[in-house]
């Protein structure tokens, strides 16, 4: 194809839904450091960073302490030095509800709600707050886009490599913003790639190449109990013992809790295996007599289930702690700038101004915009929808 065939490509992956894309791009930047941001605003989360290994009996037997009869559904180890234990619960209602403790003395921190900043932006960037199967439909079908977009771009410039060092000329508006442009998406092509390829792959995998995993353990005919406590302390302390002796490499960072009769216990973690989510290894744990039922290794999946183990680590930066997610948050913002830039230049070559009468930038934007006409309607209704319903979840769910 010529240049004239790539650049109509590229208009048409960029143009129409660049509001909306914006708007994903901008969420997924934020929940790339949600857990940071709610270590900023509430101060319970915060604590000291220790090196003690965290005693998960006390800890257990610390949120029994706090849960005062509501149900305890999960334990989790401190994401990064310097953050609280947490513990989510159940109230009587079904209501989610957290509870942090001190790594290292299993003090009692304080609370916090369900609809965190982490919960609320990874839902608003996965399925706009909409239904799982509608919304993450139209969220990762954007992959596709992504995926024209980085492909024509980098047609459009063969030799995209000698453009990394050139900066943006002053000579005109248009032509400004066109370098710029185009310096932002060669130095963040590297980032697109990787969420192109990725939210391509949650979209096929919705759609018929979800991975077989081997399956875990169930337990049957658990007797229901009379109390809301479904692990004895007791049983609790034999799972960990026995977590320890069987899986030694496993770094542990996750219990997961029977809160309904034929739930088992479920110790989620870390091995020496890379790019794999935590549930990926796994022991689980009849909460009854506390005997181990099954084993999970990720080093044992399949090159398919490997595959989708590495696409949220790969997605959201998490493979690398703080220093990968600070890089991904910084160079998501430039690819949110990409959505900006590029209608600055669609207004910029439809509405032909004169050198000397170019409007406001922001009156450049809403020109482009207005131009993108249909899809402009449907971005800004899926982005609308998307804050209504974060909106209903946060005051009326």
């Amino acid at each position: 194809m010529n240049k004239q065939q790539w650049y109509k490509w590229h208009s048409f992956a960029g143009l129409p839904l660049a509001v909306f894309v914006c708007f994903i791009m901008f969420t997924g930047t934020l929940a790339v450091l949600s857990h940071e941001l709610d270590w900023l605003t509430n101060p319970a989360i915060r604590s000291t960073a220790s090196d003690k290994p965290l005693d998960w009996s006390a800890y257990y037997r610390a949120v029994l302490a706090q849960a005062k009869g509501d149900k305890v559904y999960q334990l989790s180890a401190p994401l990064h030095p310097g953050f609280a234990a947490q513990a989510i619960l159940l109230d009587e209602g079904g209501q989610r509800y957290r509870l942090f403790f001190n790594p290292e003395t299993l003090e009692y921190q304080g609370n916090g709600v369900w609809l965190n900043w982490q919960t609320v932006l990874r839902r608003l960037h996965r399925h706009l707050m909409l239904p799982l199967n509608i919304g993450l439909t139209i969220v990762s079908a954007t992959g596709f886009l992504l995926c024209i977009s980085l492909i024509s771009g980098l047609a459009l410039h063969k030799h995209w490599w000698r453009g990394l060092w050139r900066l943006p000329r002053h000579h005109n508006p248009r032509v400004f913003w066109g370098d710029m442009h185009r310096l932002t998406a060669l130095w963040g092509s590297w980032l697109l790639l990787i969420i192109a390829l990725t939210s391509v792959w949650y979209f096929v995998e919705k759609y018929g190449l979800a991975a077989d995993y081997p399956a875990n353990a169930t337990v049957s005919n658990l007797p229901a109990k009379p109390h809301t406590l479904a692990v004895e302390p007791d049983i609790f302390a034999q799972v960990i013992r026995q977590s320890s002796s069987l899986r030694p490499d496993l770094r542990i960072s996750s219990i997961f809790l029977p809160v309904t009769s034929g739930q088992p216990v479920r110790v989620d973690g870390q091995s020496d295996t890379i790019l794999v989510r935590d549930r990926a290894n796994n022991l689980i744990f009849d909460p009854i007599t506390g005997e181990c039922l099954s084993q999970r290794f990720a080093s044992e999946l399949s090159v398919h289930a490997r595959i989708s183990e590495a696409a949220d680590p790969l997605h959201f930066g998490t493979w690398g702690a703080y220093w990968s997610k600070t890089v991904y948050f910084v160079f998501g913002f430039l690819l949110t700038s990409l959505c900006f830039t590029g209608t600055i230049i669609y207004a910029h070559r439809v509405c032909k101004w004169r050198r000397n009468a170019v409007p406001p930038l922001s009156k450049v934007v809403t020109a482009g915009v207005k131009q993108m006409k249909v899809g402009a309607l449907v971005s800004i209704w899926l982005v609308t929808s998307g804050l209504m319903m974060t909106l209903y979840v946060l005051f009326m769910g």
